[in-house]
């Protein structure tokens, strides 16, 4: 093994002594001299012994070209030699930060490619240190999976455990082919495993290395991973490597962190208003920022994944958003309208120009749109003047169309109502009516829990002990998503109370309170103004609440002036309850007849559907749902992971059959349906909800059950699922997939505020760039000198042997001699005459 290959052909030099004395070798001409003849017959007598010293001149020269040769090559030694020079066991654990801020990028390379780089030089130096070197690696994100599974078992986790490098570090080969993850993970996890296979392992010398860009998040606030630091035993050596030196605070990046349709109707043929979230995670501002955006169209005439091609929908070009500007560290938030005229699942993409990190400039989020649906009111009182004026602002006729259509039922209705007849309904308006029985108070549980909308419009026919007693304190129990102890009244009716008299007051009797809510949010920017004009006479207050375990955390939206509660809201289970504390028969108010009541209407029915509608976006980490449609026989279903370059493969549902909970048969369903959802080729409503057996695929299973398309589920953007139907007919649904976006803020903590966080233990900082070197300059240590000194000894060596096998006399000591050289002459001479 040599540190600098490209030298090794200097080993050439070597044959330059031989040839020299080979070249001494070579036959000249012969001529006849006496004095030659004594001389040779000399030789003849001696030759064996010249032959000798020359022969030990000759390898002393060899030995020292190839030593210098191996010094300046920077040979290290094989594992064999190391061995011999040095028995001593040293363990390396590599914890690498793979969370996606590694992919930033500076002068061409990734912080995560300089990462990789660093731990390949690491393990070429293993390979040839002198003493026993074995090399573990855990990736955070691993680390993290392994801690959200069953077992936490840091061997699972790792990459390499306790492995023996070679030259050509082959043992990293797999990790040297992973990328950046999609997710934020703490390095804590890892630190933590890491720290359990140091205390068992029974080294010599343990070195831990943490590798990371050092961003604000995790390490502005390392709680979490001080804690892990601790608990590694006291003996090891700690170097932090950072990956991302150079880049500072200066690296700009834009990162989208939201893109979600408003709470609204959602339905075909009318603009659904998007909201998208641009952050400057930079620390300059940002000017002129373009958000691109478009709209991806799946209809019913698509029968085939488009394989080619990023989505198989029909792409629509939306216009450019333009912000002014971002101000360093803050977050922008724009709206915009997409229409589309088909019901379906269609897909909204926006995507920033391309800075240092990639990952967080697009986002995806699903609309899903539906036909008009219906919407049950049930009034209570004789003239049903409430059911009227809802009516008329859901479906004012006309052109004008909000996709709500109104159904006005008797009392009747209510009292034999299932949970299951009710899911055929977005919406429930009950107003006014008398009392609640125990069955349709079960009923209206299960629906709001399972993601519909209810809301009360309470009058003055209200029995308030019947209210009390059937929708305050129900028990929980059997009903999913709900506490063990939930109300469906934000808190039990106290009285029918009179407003005060008004006094020198000149504003009307309904404010609006600070609470943000969108049954408000479009009078807001007017205020309390807008709501001058409505009087107030008379309305039901509410008793204190004196049961801590109860579900009572409602909101106040609207309230009398003085200070009563009037509309509240709250979420039980997956559903929402609007609790109006008035009624609308006019008696004890005029708000009807106000146009902020339409106002009211329209966003209070955008808040009861959204409820009830289904997810627009999945993270990384979440379950995969299959849209395995009720009573549809499916064949063939498969997944397409995100792909913006490259040609789409399929997961197919063979291949993970095992681990998703995938009938090839007809769904079973529980018997209490969800709200009713009929999106074309859509899953159902409340994707949420525990009771619906709709199949899905979870990424933790997939990774535990060691599968190799568990990172497919967690890539981000548009994928897709498609299937055959019952009729032979390929159905394609978008599936869009976010990341989360708390680890794209580029702000770096400096190296001493790092070491400061992670006292009292001792930690060395270091740079990939500067750690490599260290690693490319180093070799075995005793084997430099052991070459360093025999170098030496063969250097005095072929000198001593030069002087010994030299004919010249010098100095003194030849003066001295040359008698001696005479008596030589005349032995030869005599040699001569014998011969």
């Amino acid at each position: 093994m040599f540190l600098y290959p490209a030298l090794v052909a200097g080993f050439a030099f070597v044959a330059v002594p031989l040839l020299v004395h080979l070249i001494n070798l070579l036959r000249h001409q012969k001529r006849r001299w006496a004095a030659m003849d004594f001389l040779m017959a000399s030789y003849r007598k001696q030759r064996k012994w010249i032959r000798m010293r020359q022969l030990l001149l000759l390898l002393s020269r060899l030995a020292v070209a190839a030593l210098l040769i191996a010094l300046l090559a920077g040979w290290t030694g094989s594992g064999p030699v190391a061995a011999l020079i040095g028995g001593a066991t040293t363990h390396h654990v590599v914890v690498l930060d793979d969370s996606y801020s590694m992919g930033s990028r500076r002068g061409g390379a990734t912080s995560y490619q300089r990462a990789l780089e660093a731990i390949e030089n690491l393990a070429r130096r293993l390979a040839s240190d002198d003493g026993l070197h074995q090399l573990t690696l855990i990736r955070s994100s691993q680390a993290a999976l392994s801690m959200q599974g069953d077992d936490g078992a840091a061997d699972r986790a790792a990459d390499l455990v306790m492995e023996s490098m070679d030259a050509e570090a082959s043992p990293l080969a797999r990790v040297m082919a992973t990328s950046v993850s999609t997710s934020g993970d703490s390095m804590a996890s890892a630190i933590e495993l890491a720290s359990e296979l140091i205390e068992g392992s029974q080294a010599d010398q343990t070195n831990l290395y943490l590798i990371s860009d050092f961003r604000k998040n995790p390490w502005g606030a390392p709680e979490d991973i001080n804690a892990a630091v601790q608990s590694v035993p006291a003996d090891t050596s700690i170097r932090l490597v950072d990956c991302a030196e150079g880049s500072g605070d200066n690296a700009s990046n834009l990162a989208i962190t939201d893109l979600s349709p408003q709470p609204d109707v959602w339905v075909a043929g009318v603009p659904v208003t998007f909201r998208v979230a641009v952050a400057n995670r930079g620390s300059t501002p940002a000017s002129d920022v373009q958000i691109n955006a478009q709209v991806v169209q799946y209809d019913e005439a698509i029968d085939a994944v488009a394989v080619d091609r990023p989505s198989s929908g029909d792409v629509k070009k939306l216009p450019s958003i333009v912000l002014p500007s971002i101000p360093p560290g803050q977050t922008v938030t724009k709206t915009f309208q997409v229409f589309v005229p088909a019901a379906g699942k269609h897909a909204v993409e926006v995507s920033l120009a391309d800075d240092s990190l990639l990952i967080d400039n697009r986002r995806v989020a699903l609309l899903p749109l539906t036909d008009a649906e219906r919407v049950l009111i049930i009034d209570g009182t004789a003239e049903r003047e409430g059911a009227y004026f809802l009516a008329a602002v859901m479906d004012p006729g006309s052109q004008v169309r909000i996709g709500a259509i109104p159904d006005i039922q008797p009392l009747s209705f209510l009292r034999g109502i299932d949970a299951n007849r009710l899911a055929e309904y977005r919406a429930v308006y009950l107003i006014d009516v008398p009392t609640i029985g125990e069955n349709a108070a079960d009923a209206l549980s299960r629906y709001v829990a399972k993601g519909g909308g209810l809301a009360w419009f309470l009058g003055e026919n209200v029995d308030f002990s019947n209210y009390n007693q059937r929708l305050v304190g129900r028990r929980g129990e059997g009903i999913a998503g709900v506490p063990k102890t939930f109300s469906l009244l934000p808190a039990a009716l106290s009285k029918i109370a009179s407003l005060p008299p008004r006094g020198e007051s000149t504003g009307g009797d309904l404010t609006m309170t600070l609470t943000r809510s969108p049954l408000t949010d479009p009078l807001r920017s007017v205020g309390d103004a807008a709501l001058s004009l409505i009087r107030l006479s008379k309305t039901w207050t509410l008793q204190p609440n004196e049961n801590p375990e109860s579900d009572s955390n409602y909101a106040t939206i609207l309230q009398r002036r003085d200070g009563q509660p009037l509309v509240t809201t709250q979420d039980v289970g997956n559903g929402r309850v609007i609790t109006v504390l008035t009624g609308l028969d006019g008696r004890w108010t005029n708000w009807p007849g106000d146009p902020t009541f339409v106002v009211f209407t329209l966003q209070a029915n955008a808040t009861l559907w959204s409820g009830a509608a289904p997810q627009t976006s999945r993270t990384v980490r979440e379950l995969l749902a299959a849209p395995v449609p009720r009573d549809a026989y499916v064949e063939q279903l498969s997944y397409y992971r995100p792909e913006l370059e490259t040609s789409r493969l399929p997961i197919n549902l063979q291949d993970f059959a095992k681990v998703a909970d995938i009938s090839l048969s007809p769904s079973t369903r529980s018997d209490v349906d969800s709200p009713k959802s009929d999106y074309p080729n859509s899953d159902s409503a409340n994707a949420g909800n525990p009771n619906n057996d709709s199949a899905g695929i979870d990424p933790l299973e997939q990774w535990i059950e060691g599968r190799p398309f568990a990172d497919d589920l967690m890539t981000p953007g548009l994928g897709e699922w498609s299937w055959l139907d019952d009729t032979g007919r390929t159905i394609v649904q978008p599936v869009a997939t976010v990341i989360r976006v708390d680890d794209s803020d580029m702000a770096r903590v400096p190296a001493a505020a790092v070491l400061q966080s992670l006292a009292p233990r001792e930690a060395t900082f270091v740079s990939s760039t500067a750690w490599s070197e260290q690693n490319n300059r180093a070799g075995s240590s005793k084997l430099t000198l052991i070459l360093l000194a025999l170098l030496g000894t063969f250097l005095a060596l072929e000198q001593m042997l030069a002087a010994w096998a030299s004919y010249h006399i010098h100095g003194e000591a030849g003066r001295k001699k040359r008698p001696a050289a005479t008596g030589a002459t005349a032995v030869l001479g005599s040699g001569g005459a014998r011969a």
